[in-house]
């Protein structure tokens, strides 16, 4: 792999067969990030607008040959991977997988404990808990 000079890539992370991918246009999609990556292998989950601005996103290859094999070949290309026409910066995960947040029916998910004290359970919706933890955290 080609060292430092090219600034579309961090070499920080060891190789992973999920790929970071940062300056996105804001409405890229799961389909965008597939097409990109589907030159070099089997893209088997995505993960669009992540990240504080929402211009981030991963792409996970079935093997990790196939995220070196993308990696490569734009480290050594003239020509910058691109998503709309925009310069997108690629990088190796620190991950080894996708993780996404959606919980199905069988999947584990987080769980959380609320103590309600004078309060009747059919006052209080999810909503609720939401506000009252978003005022919470900024007293």
């Amino acid at each position: 792999m080609a060292s430092g000079g090219n600034p579309q890539f961090r070499y920080t992370q060891p190789p992973s067969k999920v790929i970071h991918v940062r300056n996105l246009p804001w409405e890229c999609t799961d389909e965008e990030l597939t097409e990109l990556g589907s030159l070099f292998g089997k893209v088997v989950n995505t993960k669009c607008n992540v990240g504080a601005n929402r211009n981030q996103a991963f792409i996970e290859f079935a093997d990790q040959n196939q995220a070196i094999a993308m990696i490569s070949y734009y480290a050594s290309s003239a020509e910058p991977a691109q998503v709309r026409g925009k310069n997108v910066y690629l990088q190796y995960s620190n991950r080894q997988e996708i993780v996404n947040s959606k919980n199905t029916g069988d999947a584990a998910g987080n769980v959380l404990l609320v103590t309600m004290e004078g309060v009747l359970p059919d006052a209080v919706s999810i909503d609720v808990l939401h506000l009252q933890a978003v005022v919470t955290e900024y007293h």
